[in-house]
């Protein structure tokens, strides 16, 4: 149950759209979706809670608009806030459950953290057994293509060095914690006679729950993701994790529509010659206005100086509170494109 969680997703002063949430935690994305979710800050959420149901959300929603922690902005809007018993709730949740870290800093998709962690856990069991001369033991059941992945990985490696260079990057990692953490987080891999602890076995805050625990776990994964993004080693360790980053945040079509337009092409060429709908190639931008930096971004292609110019003289005050209608002139959909993308480059400034 991630109900205490879900009280940090939500602002007292900024209405928050609860469907937006859950389709951010279950990865079930629009570009409407992804624009809020920028504007939450949450986008690093995305994919946190994969098997999350609908109704099993709703219901905790529902528990905390009952117990007064959230209330409607407006009825049936679907907009909340935190209440004053809310803003206390979440404090107190702070104080006595576990806060992510690293997280929120990561722009690499929690599909390959997941995977890199899957794909660790059998690795090392693999190796620890082999450190033994044990062929014989039951080992981890994870997702078939992860475990074809593992398979891959071990069959390329050098086996004479394997272990000694598999130890020195683990010990490498967790120097970088602090001992009490090193040691539990190091006490949840099962390898040679080690079945690895659970949860209740690691003297972690008794105020945690198996929320904690997940966040906890998961968070080491991704400050060590980041570190081997940033290292030079190619270890084996670095080639496993490689093989594990397989899906980026913009699928590859979008990709290509970003790189037709750096190199001139307008959105009807590129329409017409991938059979694609106009309304496609305008998602397409967006959405990755949403997940690349500024930088990397052809702004000044659809925001001119005279449209920046119309834009900032009818569109004021709080960004969350601007309505299209403000500023449509016609009914061409190019505007609403470049509405939106204003809101973006906005928000990527820090509006």
């Amino acid at each position: 149950m991630i109900t205490d969680f879900l009280i940090t997703l939500f602002s007292s002063v900024q209405p928050r759209r609860h469907r937006v949430i859950f389709g951010l935690l279950r990865r079930r994305l629009t570009v409407s979706t992804e624009y809020w979710g920028l504007r939450y800050q949450l986008l690093p959420f995305v994919g946190l809670f994969p098997q999350l149901e609908k109704t099993t959300f709703d219901e905790q929603i529902a528990t905390l608009i009952k117990n007064g922690l959230l209330i409607e902005q407006q009825p049936n809007s679907g907009q909340l806030l935190l209440t004053d018993k809310g803003v206390v709730a979440q404090q107190e949740y702070h104080k006595y459950h576990y806060q992510v870290q690293y997280m929120p800093l990561t722009t690499q998709p929690l599909a390959n953290i997941r995977q890199f962690r899957e794909a660790f856990w059998l690795a090392n069991q693999i190796i620890s057994e082999t450190a033994y001369h044990n062929k014989r033991y039951y080992p981890l059941q994870i997702d078939v293509k992860t475990k074809m992945l593992v398979k891959k990985w071990y069959r390329q490696t050098d086996k004479s060095h394997l272990i000694d260079n598999w130890l020195m990057a683990l010990t490498q990692f967790l120097k970088q914690l602090d001992q009490q953490t090193a040691n539990q987080f190091v006490a949840t891999w099962v390898g040679h006679q080690v079945p690895g602890r659970n949860a209740d076995q690691l003297g972690l805050p008794a105020t945690w729950t198996t929320t904690d625990f997940y966040l906890w776990e998961f968070d080491l994964f991704i400050f060590w993701s980041q570190t081997l993004l940033q290292s030079n080693s190619n270890s084996e360790l670095k080639q496993l994790w490689q093989l594990t980053q397989q899906q980026q945040n913009l699928s590859p079509s979008v990709q290509l529509t970003c790189q037709q337009v750096h190199q001139g092409l307008s959105m009807a060429t590129i329409s017409k010659q991938r059979r694609l709908k106009i309304g496609t190639v305008r998602e397409h931008l967006l959405t990755a206005a949403v997940w690349l930096p500024k930088t990397d971004f052809p702004y000044d292609l659809f925001l001119t100086s005279e449209t920046l110019r119309y834009l900032q003289e009818h569109l004021t005050g709080n960004i969350d509170d601007w309505q299209f209608a403000d500023i449509r002139t016609s009914d061409n959909p190019d505007e609403f494109f470049v509405f939106r993308l204003y809101e973006i480059y906005l928000t990527k400034q820090g509006a």
